[in-house]
């Protein structure tokens, strides 16, 4: 008997496991003090979250306002308050802003007070394993006779954002085989997820990925944290 083809059958992929499927949460940071009394911080300074989570941040000064902008203004989150001739405006006291993150590693800070205020959120991407049944059709020797068998196929799947990017920016993804060399597979994308099928078995496969400015590779967050999953 020799196969002579396959045919796809079940439609939809089986998830073993898929992080990104988690419910999202939410990570509060908070954006502290002024220039008279001093305190000026966002704290936590560095935080750790999943793809698809809110980070929340949360002016506690009584009277100044703050901005979380990422360092090559990628997003700003700012607001209309407190603006002056020599500072802009921001989101004011016992307010808050929000962002739903991506795969990144992204470096911000205020604009009203660009000096002392930064902080730094990481973001992995998402990896699980999928598989998908194919029926594939076998010859036999004698004419006119067809039998079928079904074959499972794995795939790795790779989740970088929760939503498309907003105009003027992609996403920049890349992968390995452990301790090999990174090879882009995606650059500027505007999707947010992939699948690359396993041929071997046994294999740990390392992803990584950053939002950027799609004219400007200089313009990028860091690359993600590195995320491993074994096929």
């Amino acid at each position: 008997m020799r196969r002579v083809g396959a045919i796809t059958i079940g439609g939809a992929f089986l998830l073993l496991s898929l992080a990104a499927s988690a419910q999202a949460s939410t990570t509060e940071v908070t954006a502290n003090g002024n220039a008279f009394t001093g305190g000026l911080s966002f704290m936590p300074a560095s935080i750790n979250v999943r793809v698809g989570d809110t980070v929340r941040w949360r002016n506690t000064d009584f009277l100044v306002p703050h901005t979380a902008t990422e360092d090559h203004g990628l997003w700003d989150l700012g607001g209309s308050y407190g603006g002056t001739p020599a500072n802009p405006p921001g989101f004011g006291p016992g307010t808050t802003v929000q962002r739903v993150f991506e795969a990144g590693t992204q470096a911000y800070y205020c604009r009203v007070h660009p000096r002392q205020m930064h902080g730094t959120i990481r973001v992995p991407v998402s990896l699980s394993i999928a598989r998908k049944r194919v029926r594939v059709r076998v010859r036999h020797r004698r004419p006119h006779h067809r039998r079928y068998r079904i074959k499972i196929r794995r795939y790795v799947v790779v989740v970088w954002s929760s939503t498309r990017p907003t105009a003027g920016l992609g996403f920049d993804v890349e992968r390995r085989q452990a301790g090999g060399r990174w090879r882009v597979i995606r650059t500027a994308t505007t999707g947010t997820r992939l699948r690359f099928r396993i041929v071997r078995r046994n294999r740990v496969w390392q992803l990584r990925a950053r939002l950027r400015r799609s004219g400007s590779a200089a313009a990028a967050s860091g690359w993600s944290p590195l995320a491993s999953i074994r096929s």
